[in-house]
């Protein structure tokens, strides 16, 4: 069983493996677990830096198209390259990578699956490749931010009109969150526009990933929304979600180790019934 391990935002591939390390004990020690860390380079994520050395990755910044799109092909590239890969792990913006791929991949080449299965650690709602983007005109110096939406090319629930209020459009909220804490803020430019893509949202978009998944976050996470919304995409009738009362983590005890494992497991077992 061989499965591809993509790390958080601000971290690395050697900390996603330490991070997994006591999980991956309650697994078959046969198993070969492969961590790729993201091209871009990028300031450690939020209590990272006090506890493991750099240098730091993400698979991307800003939730930019072009941003994303490398990325996506980033790990493609490693896919087609390296692999085949039976299934992947992914801890926040590797989840959302992963996921991305998965129903991305699926849209176009629904006979093909990139992946067997699919384990989400406190993922972050994955992006609709296919959905057109938005228009942010902002200007810093008096505070003002405009969304425009910018077209699609018949994504599922895609909108080819500009009346909705896209700065609290679901789809959208949480991109621009995600755009304004991590752009650099440059007063005196005047107005400036930049385009963002557009999540998946299950009250949308129904579900997207077919193959079994695994679902695991903590009650006291800040992105728990991200996490329960991608669940929401996915088959129910293959997926398991394992919750703990943690923040934006991976569990070490070992009960709710115990718990992932025997999800993962399970998410194996019906990845090979299926295929």
């Amino acid at each position: 069983m061989r499965l591809l391990c993509l790390h958080g935002h601000g971290t690395n591939s050697e900390i996603l493996e330490t991070q997994l390390a006591q999980l991956r004990g309650y697994l078959p020690a046969d198993w070969e677990f492969d961590f790729l860390d993201g091209e871009m380079e990028s300031k450690p994520a939020t209590g990272i830096e006090d506890i493991f050395p750099g240098p730091y990755y993400s698979y991307h910044g800003v939730p930019i198209p072009e941003d994303v799109w490398r990325a996506y092909n980033f790990i493609m590239d490693v896919v087609q390259e390296e692999g085949p890969f039976d299934g992947v792990i992914g801890f926040s913006q590797g989840a959302q990578m992963a996921a991305t791929i998965i129903a991305h991949e699926a849209m176009i080449n629904p006979q093909a699956d990139v992946f067997k299965f699919a384990v989400f650690l406190s993922a972050i709602m994955p992006f609709d490749m296919e959905a057109g983007s938005l228009k942010l005109t902002y200007d810093d110096d008096v505070d003002t931010l405009e969304a425009e939406y910018q077209g699609a090319t018949n994504s599922q629930g895609s909108m080819t009109h500009n009346h909705l209020n896209w700065l609290n459009d679901c789809r959208a909220t949480s991109v621009i969150a995600e755009w304004q804490g991590r752009r650099s803020r440059l007063p005196g430019l005047g107005r400036q526009s930049t385009d963002i893509l557009l999540r998946y949202h299950p009250s949308i978009h129904g579900i997207q990933i077919n193959i079994p998944t695994v679902h695991v976050y903590g009650l006291e996470d800040q992105y728990l929304h991200h996490a329960r919304g991608l669940a929401g995409i996915c088959d129910p009738k293959v997926s398991q979600v394992v919750t703990h009362e943690g923040t934006h983590q991976i569990p070490r005890d070992g009960r709710n180790l115990m718990r992932i494992a025997e999800a993962i497991q399970w998410a194996v077992d019906h990845s090979l019934f299926l295929n």
